[in-house]
């Protein structure tokens, strides 16, 4: 599934069709994440995320920005954390090397389902402006 965040309503006409620079460009993946975190958990997973984002980095799997991550909570009062990067293709999540596998389990095991969504929810998305 792709969603398109952005306010198109107060952008000029055209503006959300146009590519403009500064955006991930054409291949790339973006990706909107929502870790439903364990209530205990949220420094662990911080954790085990920073040293993903690293390996990513490291790996050259990933543009490095945008890159944000975001923490809140839900009604229940529970953790999540939210992430949006990009993968420099979309072929990656489904061929990450070993050493990024072992991570996402780590992620997962941090996490729980909640409302029907798996513990971390993805979603494709595409940047219509970054500021």
């Amino acid at each position: 599934m792709t969603v398109t965040i952005g306010l198109t309503a107060l952008c000029p006409p055209g503006f959300a069709q146009k590519t403009p620079a500064g955006l991930p460009g054409p291949g790339t993946e973006t990706m909107h994440s929502v870790a439903h975190v364990k209530r205990g958990m949220e420094a662990h997973y911080a954790e085990i995320s920073a040293q993903a984002w690293a390996l990513y980095r490291k790996l050259d799997l990933v543009l490095p920005s945008p890159h944000v991550v975001l923490r809140g909570a839900d009604e229940a009062g529970l953790p999540y954390l939210v992430e949006i990067f990009t993968w420099r293709s979309a072929d990656i999540p489904d061929h990450a090397p070993p050493e990024v596998l072992a991570l996402w389990k780590q992620l997962e095991e941090a996490c729980e389902k909640r409302g029907g969504r798996p513990g971390i929810d993805f979603a494709e998305v595409t940047a219509v402006a970054l500021n």
